[in-house]
């Protein structure tokens, strides 16, 4: 028992560490982790990592099998690491900087070279991925010539590392850090990505003509799907399995040579990037997704500006095609272009939407998912001049396109294009007014006052309302009395969900604040209006609603 209780409480310590480092280095709302604790936890993670007391006994009690069935616990050191390095670098002492240093190169190394195909696929939020993401942030801190070769060379390493993750934050902080830190050294790192992919194509084609000449081919192999430009590679004959060599084989010797060749100057060309990938633009295979992955936090460098360019060009001509098979990583070209387009300047961001804007009367359904992606990104990352600039150029393409007249139709093309340009996304439960619409909602009722009368563009608007638009009442009751009065009000208002909505937005004026809309005489006759139709298709709430509304108010 006395043996249990210090294995559990060395247990007990490394998982706690463990779990303030990740809570606090993922920038958690948790108040159990208190980020003010950094420099106890720093004490903790270098006794941990010297090996006191408690860390012996934890593994004498296992024997051989103690570390590595313990090996997952040490990630508090890392993570306490990465926090000092980006939250605290100013305020600890060299000695502690050093040691910082000193853990994050040794964490990006400890599996660097680990090309088991199964260990590189595996998604674990362990410390060597919090240090590949700020390993970058150190060459911009104030380094001795040792620790700055080391964490140079580090970064090579994990431009190149082994496993999949850890390379994917690495590109991450490159991206987010590197390009104010050391523009000349971010853009080598975007033409070592293509000059690795180059290279390791060249191997996979050679490997190819070896077996074409001795009656094999590669038809139909995982190679050809990774990388597109091997697809004219068909099988003949049948070759051994055994001859091959994996994909892992090929990106390790691969990584090899770039990671001595990669300061050697002319080795990498300025250009690769350009060189990379068949003509025509990008495709969406690993490589190209990585590279992207670093030129979107380049918003106004003119590699990033044409990479993008390709990269909306290349989506439209997607959706034109009979077959797109490219799945996920579609999806990725898709956000990482709508990140871009809410931080390039705006004249770049609209030339690179207009053939986005072009195919809109064609492929509303796809065009709607880059609005609604635009959406999320301005409110993560808010940029809202040019957020709403770039909305109104896809209103006006709603508002001169042809669909509308069949919008009410069943299965109707165009009416997730209703939904998103009306900001129809999923929004947190209780929220009723968005930031954003702050100066520029008269936007959306223009747009709402533009379109023809329709069930469809009803819904939009009102759950538009219903869910983020608070501010724009009860003003906007108006504009929707004006709407239905022009149309067919009982078929404009068949939608269960327009009807729940308007009967809660009437709620919270005819109960809560009823001289508000009773005093102007405009407002009253539209709410009225808009009572006696909710009546009349049979909603009870508003039966309720009508009669307290008419009711006289009493002087007392």
């Amino acid at each position: 028992m006395e043996q249990s209780s210090v294995e559990l409480g060395a247990v007990n310590a490394k998982l706690g560490l463990q779990n303030w480092g990740r809570e606090v280095f993922n920038n958690s709302d948790d108040s159990t982790y208190d980020s003010d604790q950094w420099r106890q936890k720093l004490q903790e993670a270098q006794d941990a990592k010297t090996g006191g007391k408690d860390n012996n006994a934890l593994y004498s009690m296992r024997g051989d099998a103690g570390p590595a069935f313990y090996s997952m616990l040490d990630d508090g050191v890392g993570f306490v690491a990465a926090i000092c390095v980006r939250d605290h670098w100013d305020e600890m002492l060299v000695e502690e900087r050093e040691w910082c240093v000193n853990i994050i190169c040794s964490e990006v190394d400890r599996e660097c070279n680990n090309w088991d195909n199964l260990a590189r696929v595996q998604r674990y939020t362990s410390a060597d991925r919090a240090c590949a993401w700020v390993l970058p942030l150190l060459m911009g801190r104030s380094l001795s010539d040792d620790q700055r070769a080391c964490v140079h060379q580090t970064l090579v390493v994990a431009l190149t590392h082994a496993i999949n993750e850890v390379r994917s934050y690495a590109i991450l902080g490159i991206g987010q850090y590197l390009w104010t830190i050391d523009r000349e050294l971010a853009l080598h790192c975007v033409n070592a990505l293509a000059k690795q992919a180059m290279l390791v194509q060249h191997e996979v084609v050679t490997d190819s003509e070896l077996r074409e000449k001795s009656g094999g081919g590669w038809k139909g192999h995982f190679w050809t799907r990774l990388w597109p430009s091997l697809r004219g590679y068909r099988r003949h004959a049948k070759f051994s399995y055994n001859d091959r060599r994996s994909i892992d084989e090929i990106e390790a010797k691969v990584a090899s040579i770039l990671r001595k060749r990669f300061n050697e100057v002319n080795w990498i060309s300025e250009d690769d990037y350009r060189l990379f990938g068949p003509p025509g633009g990008f495709e969406p295979n690993r490589p190209n997704i990585d590279i992207l992955r670093i030129l979107e936090w380049a918003p106004t460098e003119s590699v990033a500006i044409e990479a993008f360019e390709q990269i909306a060009c290349k989506l439209v001509k997607g959706w034109g095609a009979e077959e797109n098979s490219h799945g996920n990583r579609e999806m990725e070209l898709e956000h990482l272009l709508q990140n871009f387009l809410l931080r390039t300047p705006l004249l770049s961001a609209i030339k690179m939407l207009q053939p986005v804007l072009d195919v809109t009367e064609r492929h509303p359904d796809k065009v709607c998912k880059l609005i609604q992606g635009m959406v999320d990104v301005e409110r993560r990352q808010p940029n809202t001049s040019q957020f709403w600039s770039l909305w109104k150029l896809f209103a006006d393409k709603v508002r001169q396109a042809q669909w509308l007249e069949r919008i009410d139709d069943q299965h109707a093309a165009g009416a997730e294009m209703i939904s998103a340009i009306f900001l129809g996304i999923s929004w947190k439960k209780g929220i009723r007014h968005w930031k954003s619409l702050e100066g520029y909602a008269e936007h959306i009722h223009l747009l709402f006052a533009d379109l023809p009368p329709s069930s469809t563009i009803l819904d939009a608007y009102v759950q538009f309302l219903y869910k983020i638009g608070d501010q724009s009442l009860p003003d906007a009751f108006i504009r929707i009395a004006t709407q239905l009065k022009d149309g067919d009000p009982k078929q404009m208002i068949k939608k269960e969900n327009t009807v729940f909505c308007l009967e809660v937005l009437l709620q919270r004026y005819v109960y809560w604040r009823p001289l508000e809309i009773k005093r102007q005489q405009d407002l009253r006759e539209a709410v009225l209006f808009l009572l006696d139709l909710l009546v009349e298709v049979g909603s009870s709430a508003a039966f309720r609603m009508r009669d307290d509304f008419v009711t006289p108010i009493s002087n007392t």
